[in-house]
């Protein structure tokens, strides 16, 4: 065995080049056809996977119940009906002359 210790940089180095040669011939072997439905695709199953771990944190961290999340469509917010308008803010008075 040796005694020498193996050196970090050097692993980092060789490790992010076996990754990169890697992502260059997946890349070269993927197909074209369709690319915009596969990314299309892909991003919303990124989005529904946050959406999950947010759900998932809310819930174990913060004690929220399962249930609507004041972003989703379903949320009762959105089903309740606009509210009445101010007027003030409508029909501002005008200022006193003093």
């Amino acid at each position: 065995m040796s005694d020498e210790r193996p050196n970090p940089l050097t692993d980092v180095l060789k490790g992010l080049g076996l990754l990169l040669r890697a992502a260059k011939t997946t890349v070269e072997r993927l197909p074209t056809k369709d690319l915009e439905e596969v990314v299309l695709t892909s991003a919303r199953e990124v989005g529904r996977a946050i959406e999950n771990v947010a759900t998932t944190v809310e819930r174990e961290v913060f004690g929220r119940k399962d249930g609507p999340t004041a972003h989703s469509p379903k949320s009762p917010e959105a089903d309740a009906p606009p509210t009445a308008k101010d007027p003030e803010k409508d029909d501002p008075k005008p200022p006193s002359a003093a």
